[in-house]
């Protein structure tokens, strides 16, 4: 297969060092060859497959003079006797005449391996680790190196500072990988080396480690960002995840009845909280979307009124039967043409049950008896949210639809907080901020439009209502600037149906600013009285075992605090296309920030092989001093380990190394053993001791000392 893939690559125009493919015994015409110096690298017939790469399991010689090619053969072809990777991957290997390739040494200033997708599950994230020197050095993690990130909607970060590898040869490298990746059509493991600024192709094979039998996840947050923009907390994350999951199994339950329990899979899965931001789950987007008559004409407007960049459609349902396509159609019809009647009950109900929860909240003290009112705001407000979807849905089509004088006068209900405003500064103007005047209306202004703010659905941000001395600050600035036109908008519009949903949006959207605010108002009150701000580090279910059952979440906080510097350090990410559930890593977390103590018990590195265990260490600074029996069931901790470490990683029950990367040959050997393993932990081997019981998380990347050992 290596040979294959070398083979179509240099057909399709990539510059790939000539080669020939040779068995024991042939006689070796050098005719062909530029070069003097050769590297001699196995084709066993079944490398680099689909399913299993052997990465390292057999040699490869570089640097080979003519004279020493037919020693070099036989060296490698000797290295195909070891078949333990098979025995222990259950590889029913057929018993082939295996070959080598002989191809032209270059002498690389730099090489690497680039993986076309992240094989942690992130699909459409290249990843491109570089060192300088020969290839060797790299993926044996012998190597200081450099890793670039690229995500495809451009978002691009790195990690290291090792050395200084050209940006225009990095961009060349992702737009390579694109077209290696299309070329193959699958994700793709390329090992290159860079020479004179020429890019070489020296082998290229399928990436192993990814499982798509699992459900491929597209999250989007061209709009969902306005909401919430920036970095989330983890209780933003829960509580968004719950609040859609509710209103979706409403709506759907209501135009489809029993049939909507096909769905059910969707409605968890409206939003996503990935890399500590939010983001709509675009695929579950359209499936629901799907169900909705002409959906085909539908969905083009909806992404353009959302503003969805990639008009690329994914379904991961199959196409909805006519009875369910014929029976959402009435019922979607009937809610049309009910939605403006429904949408002023509920401005109604809502100003009714928010005078009476406000209340509520405002006198209660007992952190169970608030989260319990918190579980039944949800419920309540929630029930008939629902509404508020179909009349944007209304008000995106009779928008679309509508003619420009009427789009000119949309949205008058949007401008009410910025009149209460001019008025707020007028007043300051007039009478100044001790004024009675002016503290009425203040109150006034925090009462209505206190929660109406940049980040205003993320319960962790700070309003008018929260902090009113913010208020203050801006009007005082407000006041300085040239005297606002205060006069109440007083145009008179004939009604329409484009009007009507757009306002009614605007107003539903102030509706939500306010019970966010008051939902913020409780949590503040229940963290008063438990773990204070660091209760929005918390997720719901956490919140509830914390003060039911008394459960101690001092950890998770730490846990949690120490991935929001993480999460701070990456850029914004508009489209991320996930395999499962992968989750962003310690890797690129600034260590220094952090106080000695927690260097000494947390370690972070690179999460290169998923899983969480906790197990004794056995550390280890020359495989050759230890037996399978020393490593079973033990977490290895290393420097770094090459191929020849294979058995070892096997019995192990994970493993630790100071040096490494997401692409080596250990990662990715440990990977397809199923072994949780964490690398490039900075001084690791200066924290840690044989004997120490660890917990090792390979999906976050860090390494918890839970209790030291007293072995010196």
């Amino acid at each position: 297969m290596k040979a294959k893939n070398l083979k179509v690559l240099e057909e399709n125009g990539f510059q790939v060092p000539k080669f020939k493919v040779a068995y024991p015994g042939d006689e070796i015409d050098f005719s062909y060859f530029d070069s003097e110096l050769f590297a001699v690298r196995s084709n066993d017939a079944h490398e680099d497959g689909e399913n299993f790469s052997y990465a390292g399991q057999f040699l490869t010689v570089l640097n080979v003079p003519k004279s020493e090619v037919d020693k070099a053969i036989k060296s490698v072809v000797d290295s195909y006797k070891n078949r333990y990777y098979e025995e222990k991957l259950g590889i029913q290997a057929e018993n082939k005449i295996s070959s080598v390739i002989i191809q032209e040494m270059v002498a690389s200033e730099y090489s690497g391996v680039l993986f076309t997708a992240n094989p942690k599950g992130i699909l459409n994230e290249t990843v491109i680790v570089v060192g300088k020197g020969l290839g060797s050095s790299i993926v044996e993690d012998k190597a200081e190196t450099i890793t670039y990130h690229h995500y495809r909607d451009g978002a691009t970060y790195k990690e290291g500072n090792a050395l200084n590898f050209p940006e225009n040869l990095v961009k060349e490298l992702e737009k390579t990988g694109e077209r290696i990746e299309k070329l193959f059509g699958k994700p793709m493991d390329i090992e290159f080396a860079v020479k004179d600024e020429k890019i070489y192709i020296l082998q290229a094979r399928e990436i192993t480690s990814l499982d798509f039998t699992k459900n491929i996840r597209i999250l989007d947050n061209s709009n969902i960002a306005e909401s919430y923009p920036g970095v989330c907390s983890k209780l933003t994350g829960s509580f968004a995840g719950e609040a859609y999951t509710r209103i979706f199994t409403r709506l759907i339950g209501r135009v489809l009845g029993k049939s909507a329990n096909r769905y059910e899979d969707l409605f968890t899965h409206m939003v996503s909280y990935f890399g500590g931001r939010m983001y709509y789950e675009i695929s579950s987007w359209y499936d629901i979307l799907r169900l909705l008559p002409f959906s085909s004409k539908i969905i083009p407007i909806w992404q353009k009124m959302l503003g969805v960049e990639d008009e690329k459609i994914h379904f991961s349902k199959k196409r909805p039967s006519l009875f369910i396509k014929t029976k959402l159609f009435f019922s979607t019809l009937y809610l049309f043409l009910i939605s403006q009647k429904k949408m002023a009950d509920l401005s109604l109900f809502f100003k009714k049950e928010f005078q009476y929860y406000s209340a509520k909240v405002e006198n209660e003290e007992d952190p169970k008896k608030l989260y319990n009112l918190f579980l039944e705001m949800e419920a309540v407000f929630f029930k008939e949210w629902d509404w508020t979807l179909i009349n944007d849905m209304v008000s995106f089509l009779s928008t679309h639809f509508a003619g420009k004088n009427v789009k000119n006068t949309l949205a008058l209900e949007s401008k009410k907080p910025v009149e209460a405003l001019n008025e707020l500064v007028h007043t300051y103007s007039k009478f100044g901020a001790s004024s009675d005047e002016y503290k009425e209306k203040k109150a006034d202004y925090i009462k209505y439009y206190g929660d109406r703010t940049i980040g205003e659905l993320k319960l962790e941000t700070r309003t008018f209502a929260t902090n009113p001395e913010l208020l203050d600050k801006m009007v005082e600035e407000r006041a300085m600037l040239p005297v606002q036109d205060i006069n109440k908008s007083t145009v008179k519009i004939k009604k329409s149906l484009a009007r009507s949903s757009t306002n009614y949006r605007e107003i539903s959207r102030m509706n939500r600013s306010r019970l966010f605010g008051l939902m913020r108002k409780l949590i503040d009150k229940i963290g008063a009285k438990t773990v204070g701000e660091d209760i929005y580090h918390l997720s719901l279910p956490q919140i509830r075992e914390m003060i039911f059952s008394g459960k101690d979440f001092t950890e998770e906080i730490k846990e949690e605090k120490r991935l929001m510097l993480v999460y701070n350090e990456l850029p914004t990410i508009k489209k991320v296309v996930l395999l499962g559930d992968p989750v962003i890593d310690f890797s690129i977390m600034d260590r220094s920030i952090c106080d000695e103590e927690t260097e000494r018990d947390f370690l972070t590195g690179r999460g290169v092989s998923s899983g969480k265990i906790t197990g004794e260490v056995i550390k280890i600074t020359d495989m050759r001093t230890v037996s399978l029996k020393d490593v079973k069931d033990k977490i290895i901790a290393t420097y770094s380990t090459d191929p020849g470490w294979f058995l070892l990683l096997d019995v192990a029950k994970g493993i630790l190394a100071e040096r490494g990367s997401l692409l080596s040959h250990t990662a990715i050997v440990a990977r397809e053993l199923k072994k949780p393993a964490v690398v490039g932990i900075s001084d690791l081997m200066n924290y840690i001791k044989s004997g120490d019981i660890v917990e090792l998380d390979g999906d976050k990347g860090y390494c918890k000392i839970k209790r030291e050992s007293k072995i010196e």
